[in-house]
Parts: C-alpha cells; structure tokens; sequence
C-alpha cells in the first residue's frame, strides 16, 4: 500500500507543489524491497532480532505515511477529489500499521507468559529434585 500511495505522488495529476519525481519513487520502492527482503531472510533463518527490524521497518513506513498525508492536505493544489485516493490510501496504511502493533504486542505478551511458565515448571522440577 506505501508503495503504491507514493507511485500516485509521482503522477502530474496530484499537482504537487514540489514533484515527486520517477527516480525518488524507483528508490524508495529498492529500498522498501531491501527492507522487507531482510527481515524475511532474517526470519527464516530464525534470528529472532528480525522481528525488531520488522518493527522498525513498519515504524519508518509509518512515518511515511503520515509524510504523504501531509503533503497531500498541505502541498497539493490538485481539487479534493483527486486529493482523495492518496489521503485515504495513507490513512488507511496508518491504521493498519497501528494495529498490527497492536496485534504483535498480544502476541509476544502470549509467547512471553508462555516461555516464563515453562521456565518456572522447570525450574519446580529441578528444586524437587
């Protein structure tokens, strides 16, 4: 979806006042496939770090986001229909950033409490011992 938003900032029909031009656009997506190609390989090799570095990634794309949101309510003299697309695109990107935080703090609260039991089981088994 961030791919896609910033390919729209880079059509004349947005009506930027200061253009997103092709180049920054092929950079930005090289860099976004870097990104995510990492954290996958990283994950399939089970370096548990990777998820952090997904973290992050999904940080800077947010940011992101909120970069294209603001320059298109501020920077963009096109009328509010074509205006449109690339604000609901960003805040939908946004909303689905936060809440997969949301989803992924549950969920290492469920592995953590499940690790910690283990622990502690093992731990009354060697005490009894």
């Amino acid at each position: 979806m961030f791919l896609i938003t910033n390919w729209l900032l880079t059509l004349k029909m947005m009506q930027l006042d200061k253009a997103v031009h092709m180049s920054e656009a092929i950079q930005v997506t090289w860099i976004a496939i870097a990104f995510y190609a990492a954290t996958i390989i990283l994950a399939v090799l089970k370096v548990k770090i990777s998820y952090y570095l997904l973290a992050v990634v999904v940080a800077v794309y947010s940011v992101g986001f909120v970069g294209m949101l603001m320059t298109m309510i501020n920077d963009s003299s096109a009328n509010y229909l074509v205006r449109a697309l690339p604000i609901v695109m960003s805040a939908i990107g946004i909303w689905v950033n936060v809440y997969w935080y949301i989803l992924v703090f549950r969920l290492r609260a469920v592995y953590q409490r499940k690790s910690m039991k283990k622990q502690l089981e093992k731990r009354a088994k060697e005490f009894k011992k």
